[in-house]
């Protein structure tokens, strides 16, 4: 039995023709005879007398108030679970390594809090490893992060994608363009802490060029992503940062942006979470949210 059978046929009921009740359900008259054929053979019962005007039949009166009312109930049940959703509420405690912390998360929360206003976030800032670590250990249900992890336990949904470029001060003049990895020997540089997934995504793209980090002549470890920028437009240092996040210094001459065409500084953003944990109907309700998210007309 299927919802469309009975609507069909508390239609034809009401309105005492089968072409009417095709105008109203916006389905053609074969249809609903159709359904009704289909639901008379389910409930083994003729429903209508087809002579000269379309009559319920003793059966189908009798069925007529069941209909009805299962057809309420699925409204009503409809109802409940609208209200239900607009009225989400509770506290979402999320971790979040730099990046999408600062520049992703926001315009993510902002459109979940126009459709759920009651929902509260509190916003951990972590380098990715600690978020990984953190919802391995159960301290967290979930988290955003710029590296992944291998481990069964978590899985990932990708949402951003980014990549890393080369930061430099006005000062500091590269003569070759496009660079190379060979172009950055001997150059001292400013990098963010062990765990964080920026630092491993260079370390990585490095390692694929068979170079490591003693390719550099010196370096100043920083764990505030503003401090780095800072330093690297007072010309101590050159470093690697999201594009996303030297967007405005670039724009306003503060600092120069290049491209390192043997090195792999692509990745994904993405949302970590336990697969094997039970979430609370805010979290699942964010979850849910994230997977279906698009990034198509916002201004990061």
């Amino acid at each position: 039995m299927e919802f469309k059978q009975l609507e069909c046929f508390v239609t034809v009921a009401r309105k005492k023709s089968f072409s009417k009740a095709a105008d109203v359900l916006f389905l053609s008259q074969p249809a609903i005879t159709s359904n009704i054929q289909k639901l008379e053979k389910e409930l083994e019962t003729i429903l209508f007398d087809r002579n000269k005007s379309i009559t319920l039949t003793k059966g189908g009166l009798e069925f007529l108030s069941y209909a009805v009312e299962i057809l309420n109930i699925r409204d009503r049940s409809k109802r409940a679970l609208l209200v239900f959703n607009n009225n989400i509420e509770g506290v979402l405690e999320i971790c979040a390594s730099t990046i999408p912390a600062q520049y992703l998360l926001p315009h993510i929360i902002k459109a979940f809090k126009d459709i759920y206003p009651k929902v509260l976030f509190y916003i951990n800032n972590k380098d990715s490893k600690e978020v990984a670590d953190d919802i391995l250990s159960g301290v967290s249900n979930f988290g955003f992060i710029g590296a992944k992890y291998p481990n069964a336990g978590i899985d990932y949904i990708d949402f951003y994608e980014d990549k890393l470029v080369l930061i430099a001060s006005p000062q500091k003049k590269f003569d070759n363009k496009p660079l190379t990895s060979k172009d950055l020997f001997g150059e001292e540089i400013v990098l963010r802490e062990e765990g964080s997934g920026t630092r491993l995504l260079i370390e990585n793209a490095l390692k694929e060029n068979k170079l490591d980090l003693s390719i550099f002549s010196s370096q100043t470890i920083s764990y505030s992503l503003e401090a780095i920028k800072k330093m690297v437009a007072l010309n101590i240092g050159i470093s690697f940062s999201s594009e996303i996040s030297v967007k405005y210094e670039v724009e306003s001459g503060h600092l120069n942006q290049y491209e390192v065409k043997d090195l792999n500084l692509n990745r994904s953003f993405s949302l970590v979470y336990c697969n094997n944990r039970n979430l609370s109907p805010v979290e699942e309700k964010f979850m849910e949210f994230v997977k279906a998210w698009k990034w198509e007309g916002i201004s990061i």
